[in-house]
């Protein structure tokens, strides 16, 4: 599976160009619904059709720039290999898609930009973690959401201890490992009996299988949990390169469960880290907004979103908010409904934060401050209008 970390996103939302379509529709990994999975894509096809009729562009055109996915319909090898979920990106010079771990609402819309709002579950700093489940004899490496979990493939890392020192150098062992990145003191590890052999041994095989796991999640900030018996989680942090492990380990023993299982007990430890984010942003956002330094104005957030003000984005996971924006006016006009010619407003400051590498969140509008649609802390506080410009 490729990963859609942020990174990927900031990506597929640079130079895009209008018409953009977006398609989400909810897909099936195995039984007879998969069967229905390409006559919904066909559905929404025909739906995006539509809709690039009412924005002026005729039948012709349409079907041209729709061609690309609408040669999906007939790929069985594609949909015999789907997740929960599968969102598709198009416009003249490109098809992106994506099978995500996700269940998906059945959506289609096209605007100035990709909507990718369904999506931040995937991508913001309290939607995704990841779980190392290690042993000696088995280590698997785990994406999950709090609604989905799926195996993430570690190339040819290998997986066992066994498998690593066989074909891992016993000399090398001897040179050592630095035990810092920055290159400091170096723990060496000789070849002596007993259970300082086993511990280098197993170290070895960490250093391994650290290696992976960085060359896997590397540029990503999302939190790593390592679920293992007790005594393997001080080796594997001596080993571990990723710099966001959880210092609080699961200790279990991994190898008998479920994906989902593992995942549950992931949560349990994760879950803690992701409220206590939370909480201090929502905490600080009085005393913040006090000081010009946090808003709820949905035109204000745009504006500095725009700006690259933007620390920390908390979305109402309910929201949408038709309208348009005009950046160098710093004016944002909201309508009662979708139009053709309204765009997301929520989903233009996600993008917009996400581009300047905002914190951003997706929480139950209970939380929200001011029970708004958006919230947002700001990194310099916001200028008076008098002084915009000056």
């Amino acid at each position: 599976m490729t990963l859609l970390s942020r990174t990927e996103l900031q990506s597929l939302l640079t130079g895009q160009k209008p018409p953009c379509v977006s398609i989400y529709l909810p897909t099936h990994k195995a039984g007879r619904e998969i069967r229905q999975d390409p006559i919904r894509l066909k559905n929404q096809l025909t739906r995006a059709e539509e809709l690039l009729g009412q924005a002026g562009i005729n039948s012709t055109k349409s079907q041209q720039l729709l061609k690309s996915a609408a040669a999906l319909l007939e790929d069985q090898d594609f949909w015999q290999h789907q997740e929960n979920g599968l969102a598709l990106f198009i416009t003249s010079e490109q098809l992106r898609y994506y099978r995500v771990p996700l269940e998906l609402e059945t959506m289609t819309v096209v605007s100035d930009q990709f909507q990718v709002k369904p999506l931040l579950p995937l991508v913001t700093d309290d939607g995704q973690f990841y779980v190392l489940a290690a042993s000696q004899n088995k280590v698997a490496l785990y994406h999950a959401t709090r609604d989905s979990v799926q195996a993430v493939d570690l190339g040819d890392t290998p997986l066992s201890e066994a498998v690593a020192l066989r074909y891992d150098d016993p000399e090398e062992s001897l040179q050592g490992h630095s035990s810092n990145r920055g290159g400091g003191q170096r723990t060496f590890h000789g070849q002596g009996g007993g259970k300082d052999s086993e511990n280098s041994d197993i170290l070895r095989f960490f250093h391994l299988v650290s290696d992976g796991v960085e060359d896997v999640l590397a540029g990503q900030n999302v939190p790593l949990v390592f679920m293992g018996v007790d005594f393997l989680f001080p080796i594997y942090k001596e080993a571990n390169k990723y710099p966001h492990l959880l210092d609080e380990a699961i200790a279990f023993q991994p190898d008998q469960l479920s994906p989902k299982e593992i995942r549950d007990h992931a949560l349990k430890a994760v879950e803690p880290y992701f409220t206590a984010s939370r909480k201090a942003v929502v905490e600080q956002y009085g005393s913040l907004k006090n000081n010009s330094q946090a808003t709820a104005d949905l035109e204000t957030i745009l504006t500095a979103a725009h700006d690259g003000q933007v620390d920390t984005l908390l979305i109402a996971t309910d929201a949408q908010r038709w309208g348009s924006f005009d950046a160098k006016a710093r004016k944002a006009t909201l309508y009662d409904g979708k139009t053709v010619e309204s765009q997301d407003l929520i989903n233009m400051a996600t993008v917009l934060a996400l581009f300047t590498d905002a914190k951003v969140y997706v929480i139950d509008r209970d939380e929200v401050p001011e029970k708004a649609d958006a919230a947002a802390t700001l990194r310099y506080p916001i200028l008076a209008p008098e002084l915009v410009g000056a």
